[in-house]
């Protein structure tokens, strides 16, 4: 659920912090008091796009926070935007996944949407409960398209025949004589180092080894343990020399060996050279590392393995894409079962909310138009179809649906679908666009009822629907620090108030008539 959403230097609103409730939410104000402005900076907190045109004037950036019962979604937008979740840094599109699950926002954009085949769909699945056998349908959609391209792959491979084959195997040969190791070319490299300065390093090992055999160190110790002979005090330190002493010899001893073991046969050098430059060699071909290589080497015994006996592998994989193809066709004829017995449901279901907001008359239906071939989504897309007056034939949503009939029916998608609907929180933005009277008495009911199962968010400008909130948020144009106007929203707590904001509604002033009938229109609401 929205708790709340904080909002600075958005457009007009130079700082605003609205407290959301359970229930059924309503937005109201005047025309162009920012109303919708609120619902935009929800969006903008859930991944909408926003640039530094939505900055208010004088500020260098606008920011946005959604805080919900699981999560706090922050944004940030200016000339350099930034987006973070619980405080960690993300990116748009991750607060676009995360808010998906959070909030369905329903504006005159997501109406249109409405007349799209694919959001149809989804809405009839979502009305059938069979999100689980759609998602059933994308995993076995997604298996056959991979054996089909594995097949493909096979076949292509086939297809090149002796010459291909040819070229694969001397590229296996040409890194198979190289006689790869991994780390070789860093040994070599350092060998060669010394092999260069063999005159050099021998002569540096020996003075080191000098120095540590004659800066008297021997001489110290023995001085010291005699020292501790005659005073105890000084035998911890007369032990500690002595073990110093004894890695002095050591590393000395070392040292003496390394300067043995010198190899300046320029022989030697001669054949590094010639082993690292054929090394160079096959890095540049094949992936520009030695472990890159190495792998292209496993690689190319693998490719070069399937071609052994390519016929029996297409016949496998040929077997493989008729069973993954089984296995689609089964998931998705569950899926077609499922949504014909929903789409017959969600008809009857529709129409009813139809005649109850005022479109009497008015006839919806579902249509399961087969695809021209199984897809992710199914064997076949849902067509919502509507007449919205006696005699006149249905026909697809885009073609004779209005704006005010497309909210309505939206609504009542939303109202029978309310029990499979499972985000928590529903925001309606122009859901009372082109009706009045008892319709949005009606529509207000359906809101209040949603409210019961959901987190409800509306923008309204009609009285008989804003009876009904639970939380009334009054959004008002009022004077800034600066002397600008700025986006204030506040809380109805009192009947008191929420009268005088539904009698401005209907009658742009707070008369007395329209104060009794604001009273008895939220009488109406609680019965």
């Amino acid at each position: 659920m929205l708790r709340e959403l904080k909002v600075r230097d958005l457009a007009l609103v130079a700082e605003s912090r609205v407290r959301f409730g359970p229930g059924l939410n309503l937005l109201t104000g005047e025309t162009g008091s920012g109303k919708s402005l609120i619902v935009d900076a929800l969006g903008l907190s859930l991944g909408d796009r926003g640039g530094p045109d939505l900055v208010r004037h004088g500020a260098d950036k606008a920011t946005i926070e959604g805080v919900f019962d699981s999560v706090v979604l922050q944004r940030e937008i200016g000339k350099r935007s930034s987006a973070r979740i619980d405080g960690r840094t993300a990116n748009p599109s991750q607060l676009r996944e995360l808010g998906r699950g959070l909030v369905a926002l329903h504006g005159q954009h997501e109406h249109h949407a409405l007349l799209d085949s694919d959001t149809q769909t989804e809405l009839l699945d979502g009305y059938a409960g069979a999100n689980a056998l759609r998602a059933g349908v994308a995993a076995a959609h997604a298996a056959w398209t991979a054996a089909v391209e594995a097949l493909a792959d096979l076949e292509r491979l086939r297809s090149r025949g002796q010459r291909e084959e040819e070229y694969l195997r001397w590229q296996l040969e040409e890194i198979r004589t190289a006689d790869l190791r991994p780390g070789e070319d860093a040994e070599l490299t350092a060998e060669r180092s010394a092999v260069r300065h063999a005159a050099r390093l021998e002569e540096l090992s020996r003075e080191s080894e000098t120095a540590l055999r004659e800066d008297g160190l021997a001489r110290a110790t023995a001085a010291l343990s005699s020292a501790a002979d005659l005073d105890p005090r000084l035998l911890d330190h007369a032990t500690r020399l002595a073990a110093i002493e004894s890695e002095v010899a050591d590393v000395a001893a070392e040292i003496r060996r390394y300067g043995e073991l010198l190899d300046s046969d320029p022989a030697r050098l001669e054949v590094l050279e010639s082993r690292l430059a054929l090394l160079d060699t096959i890095k540049r071909k094949y992936g520009g590392t030695l472990d890159a290589a190495i792998a292209e080497r496993a690689r190319l015994e693998s490719q070069i393995g399937a071609t052994q006996d390519l016929d029996s592998a297409v016949a496998a994989a040929q077997k493989e894409r008729d069973a993954r193809r089984a296995e689609l066709e089964g998931s998705a004829s569950r899926l077609t079962k499922a949504r014909s017995s929903a789409a017959e449901r969600m008809q009857e279901a529709v129409a009813g909310e139809l005649q109850g907001l005022r479109l009497e008359g008015a006839r919806f239906e579902i249509d399961l138009r087969p695809r021209p071939e199984i897809g992710p989504n199914g064997a076949e897309s849902a067509e919502m179809m509507f007449s919205a007056n006696p005699g006149e034939p249905i026909a697809p949503l885009a073609r004779v649906a209005s704006g005010g009939e497309l909210a309505r029916l939206m609504l009542a998608i939303k109202t029978v679908g309310a029990d499979a609907d499972k985000l928590p929180t529903l925001v309606f933005d122009e859901v009372d666009a082109g009706i009045g009277g008892e319709a949005a008495v009606q529509v207000g009911l359906r809101l209040k009822a949603l409210g019961a199962r959901h987190q409800v968010l509306v923008v309204t400008h009609l009285a008989q629907i804003a009876a009904f909130a639970d939380h009334h948020l009054l959004v008002e144009k009022v004077p800034g620090e600066d002397g600008r106007n700025v986006v204030s929203v506040r809380e109805l707590a009192s009947d008191e108030d929420r009268a005088k904001e539904l009698a401005r509604m209907m009658s742009g002033g707070v008369t007395a008539k329209a104060m009794a009938r604001a009273h008895e229109l939220l009488q109406e609401a609680r019965r």
